[in-house]
């Protein structure tokens, strides 16, 4: 499955305790998976659209760069929080501007005006959404001329992902040796983007809990981004650890992105 995501920054992390110190036992349940390959919500692949194109699918008359900076050209499609404000934020003291919200469906086909408003005193061009989430908006503003004719045109694509987190963690095999390169991916079922960065927690089954295995550890905090349906490798190297053999698992933390969704996900191993 295509790998896809963003790096978003760059610091040190540290994490970890002492190896086996059962100050350092984590709770025995932590799961694999969360959600299933089945329910995160289809969207079309809006990244690719251009303006012209959803332009077209939409009804609006073409950009002409006659007014607008063309803010949305490059990037017409954008995941927010609900409740968010969105618009170019641009203003035109001496030109009437209509602005509107429409709620569509995944093909933009339009289900409802959500907030439309003209305005000719120079206000910043923006509007706020709806508390709503797994929907799906068109924001547009328009220069409107002495005829109402349409002088210029920026749209741009909005999608309020649901509250929502699919996605598993699972190792390359089941069982591995001491000095191998342990394989952990992470699948995304979506619809949500998933946030998460390097660091891990490696544990290790001993006397009925789960204990630190990975000792203090130094990580570069790179943030990852990674796209539904899209799945990323992450590459550990158990020679660095001293294992002996038993039962393990890799613990990592993920956030659904513009969700208040935060959670562990864990994926055991045997080390031989």
């Amino acid at each position: 499955m295509k790998k896809v995501l963003f790096l978003f920054t760059l610091l040190l992390f540290l994490v970890g305790c002492s190896s086996l110190d059962p100050r350092a036992s984590s709770s025995g349940s932590i799961p694999s998976q969360i959600g299933d390959s089945s329910s995160g919500s289809e969207l079309p692949d809006f990244k690719e659209w251009t303006t012209e194109k959803i332009n077209e699918q939409t009804g609006y008359e073409p950009y002409t760069n006659e007014f607008f900076k063309g803010i949305y050209l490059t990037t017409t499609f954008h995941m927010v929080e609900p409740g968010k404000t969105v618009g170019t934020h641009e203003s035109f003291p001496n030109q009437k501007i209509r602005v509107q919200l429409v709620e569509r469906k995944r093909d933009l086909e339009k289900i409802k005006m959500v907030e439309e408003k003209v305005l000719t005193d120079g206000e910043k061009l923006r509007v706020q959404l709806p508390q709503k989430t797994d929907v799906l908006y068109t924001y547009s503003q328009e220069a409107i001329g002495e005829n109402d004719e349409v002088l210029d045109t920026d749209v741009a694509v909005f999608y309020v992902p649901p509250e929502e987190f699919n996605a598993r963690m699972y190792t390359g095999k089941d069982v591995y040796q001491e000095d191998d390169s342990l394989e952990v991916n992470v699948e995304n079922w979506g619809p949500t983007l998933l946030q998460f960065g390097k660091p891990y927690v490696l544990e290790k089954y001993h006397s009925g809990s789960w204990r630190n295995a990975s000792g203090s550890q130094a990580f570069e905090d790179i943030g990852y981004r990674l796209e539904p349906q899209n799945t990323f490798t992450q590459q550990i190297d158990l020679g660095s650890f001293s294992l002996s053999s038993g039962r393990y698992r890799v613990v990592k933390t993920f956030h659904a992105a513009h969700t208040e969704i935060s959670v562990q996900l864990a994926t055991e191993f045997e080390v031989e």
